[in-house]
């Protein structure tokens, strides 16, 4: 239902088809516990200008709820705990780090890349970094129609109490199932998934590191359920010549899985897992050598 609230209150549909919806600029919400204000040009982040000051390194993160910070306050999350890492200890030709976070809930893979293509490419950034989760080949949704649920809170708490149901009773696919079949057959949704990764090669004018992201609830003991789905994407953007990491090395073996989930109930990455995220970034940022501006080899 905080879901719900989010779409409600800081969300707005769009027309172009690949996106379906963005943020309302410059509003608010509470959600999770947590005040979130999305800012002048639709992001979850502080402001900032399209042309960057002399000295920035400019790092663009797309993805989902994950990416954005759901439950966890602005500094917690995956972007800003990456910059706060990142301007520790700047190399020498670096005056400060900048992590855009262009998270947006609910998107999947064509949505971020569509997005960043009408909406954040404007940022001219150094860097994209695409956080990838398991469900991202899922269809880009259908254009919604059903005013009463997208608007009451009653009708769309009864509309979810009745999926669980339907989940509960085997009426519809566990999470488990549902997952891999996203994977499964060439899917016109998959191949869309694909598709977009290998245009964000080509749209962007910068490198492009693909971080697959784990579904946190079964990560430990060698017992996690997708790992042929991450070697599938994995294989595919090696392939294309895209730099992919997987994070579920540093994320695994920390507790019981739920210790690095936002509330017992909802599995999103909290502020200790998106710490973790965010060190296995950095650390792969700094051994692959990358904050080699592009501009530093043009000529003056």
């Amino acid at each position: 239902m905080e879901m719900w609230k989010y779409a409600v209150q800081l969300k707005r549909p769009v027309a172009e088809p690949a996106l379906r919806f963005v943020h309302v600029p410059n509003s608010h919400a509470f959600l999770m516990g947590v005040d979130v204000n999305i800012n002048s040009k639709g992001l979850r982040d502080y402001e900032y200008s399209f042309a960057r000051a002399p000295g920035t390194y400019r790092i663009m993160m797309l993805g989902d709820s994950t990416t954005f910070g759901w439950g966890v306050p602005l500094e917690a999350t995956i972007p800003k705990l990456l910059e706060h890492e990142l301007n520790q200890r700047p190399p020498a030709a670096i005056d400060k780090f900048e992590v855009i976070n262009a998270g947006i809930g609910n998107y999947n893979t064509v949505q971020e890349v569509a997005y960043y293509q009408s909406f954040t490419k404007v940022f001219d950034p150094d860097l994209v970094i695409l956080i990838f989760f398991i469900n991202d080949p899922e269809p880009v949704p259908a254009e919604r129609k059903g005013f009463l649920i997208d608007r009451s809170y009653l009708a769309a708490f009864a509309t979810s109490r009745f999926d669980m149901l339907l989940r509960r009773f085997g009426k519809r696919p566990d999470w488990k199932m549902y997952y891999a079949s996203l994977y499964e057959n060439d899917t016109p949704a998959l191949k869309a998934c694909e598709g977009a990764l290998a245009s964000l090669a080509a749209i962007a004018r910068s490198p492009v590191l693909v971080a697959l992201l784990p579904e946190l609830r079964q990560i430990n003991d060698h017992s996690y359920p997708f790992m042929a789905q991450h070697k599938q994407i994995s294989s595919f953007l090696s392939a294309k010549g895209i730099q992919v990491i997987d994070l579920i090395n540093g994320l695994k073996d920390h507790g019981p899985e739920s210790a690095l989930w936002v509330t017992p109930t909802d599995d999103h990455p909290n502020g200790k897992a998106n710490a973790l995220i965010a060190k296995q970034l950095r650390d792969w940022l700094w051994v692959n050598g990358c904050f080699r501006s592009r501009r530093s080899s043009q000529p003056e």
